[in-house]
């Protein structure tokens, strides 16, 4: 695959940009160094409209609007993704019971609140920050956000045989893999700093945990926990420069 296939891959599965679809599943394992420059594709879309937002409409409601092009943007995929795995682990007590209402296209109880929390945080996030750190906070989370997957393939396994999680871990290379966790440390330091780097740091830890959790619990990962690691990750990476910032570190 080439570098313009591979970047072309990786937008039209993260993103609801109408580009040719891959050709294989494979595809999207073989793209995924290039998860974190969509992140940073999005996060430039995000910091330009906040610019925007921030003078017509109050913070609470400017806040509010981002976050719904941030769902529009990717299609609410990761958001399915997390729905779909806080339905399977609060709900199933069995690897095997887990994994089917995983797969299930409805979100249950669990799932409903998870989105409604971790949208809920991301918007109070951004409601509380200052411009000049906003927009900072606004590419950083969707890169990092998106390397994490990276992190929880190399360290991890597929409990499936088939899948997104499946195709992503079969297509993946270390080249690859090394060269989005580049681009994501670079713009952690371009954005904030030494703070970037302890912003990757946890983003790092967060994705280290969770693939010891859905090792003990699952197997492996699956299509949805990479979701939810995006999702949980960006919630993560506002709430901390909120913190920061309340702490006049920033």
């Amino acid at each position: 695959m080439t570098a313009l296939g591979g970047a072309l891959v990786a937008f039209r599965y993260l993103t609801v940009l109408p580009l040719p679809k891959s050709r294989a599943a494979g595809d999207v394992g073989r793209a995924a160094g290039w998860f974190p420059v969509v992140g940073l594709a999005l996060g430039v879309c995000l910091a330009l409209a906040s610019l925007a937002v921030d003078r017509v409409v109050p913070p609470g409601v400017g806040a509010m609007l981002l976050i719904a092009l941030w769902a529009g943007l990717t299609g609410g995929l990761h958001l399915d993704g997390l729905a779909d795995s806080w339905d399977g682990l609060g709900g199933g007590w069995s690897r095997e019971r887990t994994l089917s209402i995983m797969r299930d296209a409805r979100s249950g109880p669990y799932g409903v609140t998870a989105i409604v929390l971790v949208l809920g945080l991301k918007a109070a996030a951004l409601a509380s920050l200052p411009e000049g750190l906003a927009w900072r906070a606004l590419v950083l989370a969707p890169v990092l956000g998106r390397a994490g997957p990276l992190l929880l393939v190399a360290l991890g396994r597929p409990a499936r045989p088939e899948g997104v999680g499946h195709a992503l871990a079969a297509g993946a290379r270390w080249p690859t893999l090394v060269a989005g966790g580049l681009v994501a440390t670079l713009v952690s330091i371009a954005t904030l700093g030494a703070w970037g780097a302890l912003a990757l740091a946890v983003a790092g830890g967060m994705a280290w945990a969770w693939a010891v959790y859905l090792r003990r619990r699952l197997g492996g990962f699956t299509g949805d926990t990479l979701g939810a690691l995006v999702e949980g990750t960006e919630a993560v990476v506002l709430t901390l420069t909120v913190s920061l910032d309340f702490l006049e570190l920033a």
